[in-house]
């Protein structure tokens, strides 16, 4: 969301990125590929705090734009 790369690297080396449902599950939202991203923790915890409309908008199009690719 954030459009930065990951905050840091795990202990195997890989970028460390959290996995997050743009329609949460807990809301019916669907456990698929089109409905998941990958965000820096902070973009994260962001998305759960505020949900912002901006923000989620922002993530359906980025999702759709990485299956297209």
């Amino acid at each position: 969301m954030c459009d930065q790369l990951a905050p840091f690297l795990n202990k195997q080396g890989e970028p460390y990125l959290e996995t997050h449902h743009i329609f949460w599950l807990a809301r019916g939202g669907e456990d698929s590929i089109v409905n998941t991203v990958a965000l820096c923790p902070n973009c994260h915890k962001k998305m759960h705090v505020l949900e912002l409309p901006t923000d989620v908008s922002k993530l359906m199009v980025k999702a759709r734009q990485e299956i297209i690719s």
